[in-house]
């Protein structure tokens, strides 16, 4: 013990250190094996139990001497293993021990630097060494709480994710292999089960309206009903419109507020004679520009001619192939 203290700059046969000091009152019967001291307080106090013992049971011991004391750092150790307190803080004995050197394991750089840090006279003089110790405990019982809370907070996750993260990963997928998978593809890989194969739906149809929609007489419809739409739903957020091709618009302009580093795929998707949309409008159906619609951002025309059967099921394909699920979208009729 007397080389590692002359090392951490301690006279250990000088008035500074002191063994088996009396602690814990007349007639207590406690003697600190090692105390350290700086002008008339004792800054820290050390333990030394034979090679081989069990600390854990010595940890009480320790504790309520230099709790007793007042001392700013208290040691347990078998010379090889090294527990390291702060004796005044609060909590049970184990949040109280800010660290674990253990001579025969840890890197030697790192054992030169925390017996200094936390041993020496310097910094156990100065009061660096209770203050660099108190940052260290803090850091490590937020470390334990979050080893504790993330993996709850993964799993929920991952059994209810959320758009943000499933638009995370399906970017990444698309990126890593060029396809782009739907939501229930996505949901399905994070939740560790078989990936479904994607489908566009043939019935166009909107789902069934929620029973929390409010507006009770707005309801969705087939298409060519003849009923006239006065509002979608988009993402269970709702848009007013006059006619099919406002939602399909308006579905194309919030599209592009989502994808915008990527909203050029909207090309990829076309007919068997015709592109759906074209950045040279005359390369779409020759129907003239009025059935035309460019969309402002991206500077992309987009074909409208079409029926209302046509507009919801286009709608809905420009949906999936960002990832989205046909289903997110529904047209609303008086």
């Amino acid at each position: 013990m007397a080389p590692i203290l002359q090392s951490l700059g301690w006279d250990p046969y000088g008035p500074e250190v002191l063994y088996e000091l009396p602690v814990g009152g007349k007639g207590s019967g406690g003697r600190a094996d090692i105390a350290l001291k700086s002008s008339d307080r004792i800054v820290a106090l050390i333990e030394a139990k034979a090679p081989g013992a069990d600390l854990r049971s010595h940890v009480g011991q320790v504790l309520g001497y230099a709790f007793h004391e007042g001392v700013d750092i208290c040691v347990l150790t078998t010379g090889l293993e090294w527990w390291l307190y702060l004796p005044r803080e609060s909590g049970p004995p184990p949040e109280r021990r800010f660290a674990v050197l253990r001579i025969a394991d840890d890197p030697v750089e790192q054992l030169l630097e925390d017996f200094h840090a936390f041993l020496s006279k310097e910094m156990l003089v100065n009061g660096d060494a209770e203050s660099r110790a108190k940052a260290v405990r803090k850091a490590g019982l937020e470390a334990a709480q979050l080893n504790k809370e993330i993996p709850g907070i993964w799993t929920q996750m991952l059994k209810e994710p959320d758009d943000e993260l499933v638009e995370l990963l399906s970017k990444r997928i698309y990126e890593e292999v060029n396809l782009r998978p739907t939501k229930p593809q996505v949901v399905a890989a994070l939740q560790g089960s078989p990936i479904p194969s994607a489908a566009i739906p043939a019935d166009p149809s909107a789902p069934t309206p929620s029973p929390t929609q409010p507006q009770k007489s707005l309801k969705p419809k087939k298409p060519g009903t003849g009923a006239k739409p006065v509002a979608m739903e988009l993402w269970g957020e709702r848009h007013e419109v006059k006619a099919l091709a406002d939602a399909f618009r308006k579905v194309l302009d919030i599209l592009y507020e989502r994808h915008a580093d990527e909203f050029d795929r909207v090309l990829e998707i076309r007919g068997h004679k015709y592109p759906y949309a074209a950045r040279d409008s005359e390369m779409l159906s020759p129907n003239g520009e009025s059935y035309n619609y460019q969309q402002p951002s991206s500077g992309i025309s987009f074909d409208l001619w079409l029926n209302a059967e046509g507009f919801q099921r286009r709608t809905r394909q420009f949906l999936v192939h960002f990832g989205h699920e046909p289903t997110d979208f529904r047209v609303l009729y008086d």
